[in-house]
């Protein structure tokens, strides 16, 4: 092969491997409201890293309340959260989801400074409930301002400022590590006040985006989405396969303990693996899905990578460092790759099976489906490795898989209302 036709084809395959990037930087860049809605994105990211890396530190050692109290108003506070969600979705589809959002961002930043005045429990349980409830009002709006602002691939986009929020949390955890290691109150402080700050920049550039109005039948009173089986299908099964969220930062490093005490340290540096291959490999994964057939195969395919990464935990049955080192290493691309495909699926249904105009309202549900089970995952993934036998895993491993199976199930009837929807959505 002579020179020329070599440099021709590395030139193809950089082409090729560059062109998800290329496609998602043109869709992230493509109009001034899309480039302010990734930049608020980064913001943002950047503060929720710091703030949660260094929260449940600053409630315990710095405000004195005890791991039992924090975790039980942090309980009550995710409650409030989702209803804020399911209130916020239905606002946000009915009056537009510019205001909501922009509340949500504006509570978030007082609520978080008010933490640097919290003298007793009363005063932290409010504080916490008024951040929850500026959470709550920030979920649903934001994905219904990405589907108003991005227009025709809103899937994509998606995709792409995923990509950006895990960078900024990654870099907010990294400088919640300097703030750990000073380990003095006035950092802790100044680190709050930062979060807060973000908030407030954020809002800066809510106010500069200009939301396309509604869809047609926007405003009226939203129908209920329980009614919709095909989308609350695909909601609760996919919140139960979402309990995948949880085994790098839960199931990973409990197993390690128990059978593997000598690698504990592995298990940091696996977890910022991830984080950084995932942003690396959402976009590439989202291309190329043009329909809900494509979404659903990509979803199968990311759930049984998923599946097959559950078997890593079926004993701890190697002591050789080197074998154990390796397996980690499998593990965490297969569960990587698992993750980032069933992701890019799961995001392509949830545009495409909720109606346009009530883009809000079934994100709330889809949240909130989430977030149930997100609850329930410790006692799952903690049942998974106490018990004997491996048989959890197992059960966990085919669950993914089956519920994967009947979420493309149920989705596949939705192509032809998909396709003769397209023309019309925002």
């Amino acid at each position: 092969m002579s020179k020329n036709a070599r440099d021709r084809r590395r030139a193809s395959l950089g082409a090729l491997l560059a062109a998800p990037y290329v496609t998602a930087a043109a869709t992230l860049t493509a109009s001034p409201a899309m480039r302010r809605l990734a930049l608020l994105t980064t913001v943002n990211a950047l503060g929720n890293g710091l703030f949660a890396t260094i929260s449940v530190l600053f409630y315990t050692q710095h405000l004195g309340f005890s791991v039992g109290f924090v975790s039980a108003v942090l309980l009550a506070a995710t409650v409030l959260a989702i209803g804020g969600d399911l209130v916020s979705g239905r606002v946000a589809d009915a009056s537009g989801p510019k205001p909501v959002l922009l509340a949500g961002l504006a509570l978030s930043a007082v609520a978080t400074a008010l933490l640097l005045v919290v003298r007793g429990e009363v005063s932290f349980v409010l504080v916490l409930c008024l951040i929850s409830l500026g959470q709550g009002l920030c979920m649903s709006s934001n994905t219904t301002l990405i589907r108003r602002v991005a227009h025709k691939n809103p899937a994509l986009a998606r995709a792409s400022l995923r990509s950006l929020l895990t960078l900024g949390i990654s870099a907010g955890a990294l400088l919640a590590g300097l703030v750990l290691a000073g380990g003095s109150a006035a950092a802790f402080r100044i680190a709050i006040l930062g979060d807060a700050v973000t908030f407030v920049i954020a809002a800066r550039l809510l106010l500069r985006i200009t939301a396309p109005p509604a869809p047609k039948g926007a405003t009226g009173r939203p129908r209920p989405v329980l009614p919709d089986r095909r989308f609350a299908m695909f909601s609760l099964a996919n919140g139960v396969i979402g309990i995948y969220l949880h085994v790098l930062s839960f199931a990973l490093p409990l197993w390690v303990v128990l059978h593997h005490p000598q690698l504990i340290w592995v298990v940091g540096l696996l977890v910022a693996t991830n984080a950084l291959l995932t942003a690396t490999f959402q976009v590439p994964a989202s291309a190329g899905i043009t329909s809900i057939q494509t979404a659903g195969r990509r979803l199968v395919i990311g759930a049984v990578c998923l599946a097959v990464s559950y078997l890593v935990f079926l004993s701890g049955w190697s002591s050789s460092p080197a074998v154990l080192g390796l397996v980690l290493c499998a593990f965490l691309v297969v569960h990587t790759a698992g993750e980032v495909l069933y992701n890019a699926g799961t995001m392509e249904l949830l545009f495409r099976l909720a109606p346009a105009q009530q883009q809000g309202q079934y994100g709330a549900f889809y949240g909130i489906s989430n977030g149930l089970m997100s609850s329930a995952a410790p006692a799952v993934l903690g049942a998974a490795i106490a018990l004997d036998g491996g048989w959890g895993w197992w059960v966990l491993a085919a669950a993914t898989i089956l519920l994967a199976l009947l979420i493309r199930a149920v989705s596949h009837g939705a192509e032809a209302a998909d396709v003769a929807e397209s023309p019309a959505r925002p």
